[in-house]
């Protein structure tokens, strides 16, 4: 590959990301927000904020974007999701026509339209962006779990391009020409995995706690399928893979964020800020409903959560609501 590949973001997963480049022999460079963490990072080889063990050693770290980007011929990025428009914006100037870029951060923007469009516009051309999405939770590839992911994009070569250089010994890319249903699935997923993670934390049954992740899929299915996506991407590594792991994984900030907040109400702001980390469902789910309003789709699980986190009303509430819906058929 021709020039280095850039990681923006220096999160849990861009630095895991960066990270397992660098394990594929690539030429890696990371940009993070933080001027003092990225100091840090270039003297110890190792991010002070997040997967503390990695060795980044081998990576040029700057807080600097265009130092980042100087001699890069592709980039990843891999902020929170409310901070990729931003970050494409920044990167624009610093990028040949046509480099592909890939997006860590899957989903819709505040206002409803998808991530990869949103960045597709400050850099020219949506066609040049790709969306990664699947089980993939970087605490454990950072410890080499074998794992799967899809990247998808309008276009085969800017999927295959990324499939190529990311996949290594334990990380296996599959590649999708469906970016909508990738989004979404993407941006959903954590919404329902809230849910779940409340069920969790009110000690409910494996019933219930599966009947909210069956219908949960029920909805995004409804959204993808309305939005013009492949109904076999809910199915795949984007759809039920990544629902799954998010659901039941030890590692989800949104089923530990519903966990918490059953217990004990905890507002999503306060729980970010203990945590330092971003709860992606919260961010997700105004989004997500507005789209599906849009375009006429009932997604009551996901209005419930949103409504739920904003404190329109409490959960003994939420859970009558829910199973006092009228009665229909399973598929509709």
């Amino acid at each position: 590959m021709a020039g280095g590949i850039a990681v923006v973001g220096a999160g849990t997963f861009g630095t895991t990301m960066a990270w397992m480049l660098l394990q594929n022999g690539l030429d890696v460079s990371l940009w993070c927000y933080e001027e003092d963490a990225a100091r840090q990072m270039a003297e110890t080889g190792h991010n002070p904020l997040h997967m503390s063990d990695l060795d980044l050693s081998a990576a040029r770290v700057s807080s600097d974007m265009a130092t980042v980007l100087d001699g890069v011929s592709s980039a990843i990025i891999a902020t929170p999701s409310f901070a990729v428009a931003s970050a494409a914006a920044q990167m624009a100037p610093h990028l040949t026509a046509g480099e592909p870029v890939m997006l860590l951060s899957k989903g819709l923007d505040r206002d409803g339209g998808y991530l990869f469009e949103t960045a597709g516009k400050a850099l020219g051309d949506t066609s040049r962006v790709a969306v990664l999405s699947g089980p993939n939770h970087a605490e454990e590839l950072a410890g080499g779990a074998l794992s799967g992911a899809v990247v998808a994009s309008e276009s085969t070569g800017t999927a295959s391009f990324f499939q190529r250089v990311i996949s290594g010994s334990f990380f296996r890319l599959y590649t999708s020409n469906d970016p909508v249903g990738t989004s979404i699935c993407g941006a959903a997923k954590n919404v329902v995995a809230i849910a779940y993670g409340m069920a969790r934390g009110l000690g409910l049954s494996s019933n219930t706690k599966s009947l909210l992740m069956t219908r949960g899929l029920a909805e995004i299915s409804r959204l993808v399928v309305a939005s013009g996506g492949d109904q076999r991407t809910c199915m795949g590594l984007a759809g039920v893979g990544d629902l799954d792991v998010t659901c039941h994984s030890e590692h989800s900030r949104n089923g530990m964020y519903g966990e918490t907040f059953a217990r004990t109400g905890i507002s999503v702001e306060d729980y970010e800020r203990q945590r330092v980390a971003v709860v992606e469902g919260a961010h997700a789910a105004e989004p997500l409903l507005i789209r599906a309003k849009q375009l006429g789709v009932d997604m009551p699980l996901a209005r419930t959560v949103n409504e739920l986190i904003h404190g329109a009303y409490d959960i003994e509430r939420a859970v009558d609501m829910l199973t006092m819906r009228q009665l229909k058929p399973e598929f509709s």
